[in-house]
């Protein structure tokens, strides 16, 4: 009886040998930090015996983690994606709330391949613009250099509030010792009634940094807003608890902005774009090229 080919991932040479924090981390397993933890934990086994650090695997391997075999994606051009969300304030990044409400990454539709990654995750209690990749180099990339990047927030303040206060709260930032961030620029953007709403560009600084600069300043910022991280923008038609994929653009942007090289990768057909959601960049499920 002829002998049956053996079957290999396609792109994927028998000989193909990587360290395993790098195979597991590029398809979003974990980060390194993570993986070296649960390897070093004897989470992670390689043919049955507890893998080691730095360990080569290959195609041939069978992986496990906590028991359950990781399927690993061999291909030269793994499926990379991302998601922007829309977190509402009160919602747990992973786990569900007290009063049994899904978390953000229950509300994502599953990805290609790996695991949603959150890049510089906000607080609890702090809601705004979350964005989310499968990819983990890339998310290991940005977080490392996260509080280089600049974001963008939208601020409701209580009270009076217009341009004479943005002296005082430029002062109030740069003299701020429980943060290393930094306040660009802040503008008023209008609004009536009891309450007024400012726009805020910073570096390093978090929602509750902000809140902190403003009671400083005798001003109560009773709700911060992130709307930009980096390169990505979240759309002002996104409501809370809503997504859409990246395009391929957003990705390409966020590879520059941390100085990855950006790879000849196809942006596969994802999932849909969940109703009432305007899409940005391509359609999803075009095929697009990256360059």
């Amino acid at each position: 009886m002829p002998r049956r080919p053996e079957r290999r991932a396609p792109g994927v040479k028998p000989s193909s040998r990587l360290r395993i924090q790098k195979v597991l981390a590029a398809q979003g397993i974990g980060s390194r930090r993570e993986i070296e933890a649960w390897i070093a934990a004897g989470r992670i086994t390689v043919n049955g015996q507890p893998a080691a650090p730095g360990q080569p695997i290959g195609p041939k391997e069978e992986v496990k983690l906590d028991g359950r075999r990781l399927r690993l994606d061999w291909r030269e051009d793994p499926t990379v994606v991302g998601r922007i969300y829309h977190r509402p304030a009160q919602e747990q990044i992973r786990e569900r709330g007290e009063d049994a409400t899904r978390s953000s990454l229950e509300r994502l539709p599953k990805p290609p391949g790996g695991r949603w990654i959150a890049l510089s995750a906000l607080g609890f209690g702090e809601g705004g613009l979350e964005v989310f990749v499968n990819d983990g180099v890339l998310a290991a990339a940005i977080m490392k250099q996260a509080d280089k990047l600049s974001s963008e927030f939208s601020i409701r303040v209580r009270g009076e509030f217009d341009e004479t206060r943005i002296p005082d709260l430029l002062a109030a930032a740069a003299a701020d010792d429980e943060s290393r961030g930094k306040l660009e620029l802040i503008e008023c953007t209008g609004g009536e009634g009891a309450n007024r709403w400012a726009r805020a560009v910073a570096v390093g600084l978090r929602p509750r940094d902000l809140k902190r600069i403003f009671e400083r300043c005798g001003l109560e910022a009773n709700r911060v807003l992130r709307t930009r991280f980096g390169p990505v923008l979240m759309d002002r038609a996104l409501a809370r608890g809503r997504s859409r994929q990246l395009s391929a653009g957003e990705l390409s942007a966020l590879r520059e902005a941390v100085g990855i090289k950006e790879p000849a990768r196809r942006i596969p057909r994802g999932p849909r774009d969940e109703p009432g959601n305007k899409r940005r960049g391509p359609p999803t499920g075009s095929r697009t090229r990256v360059r």
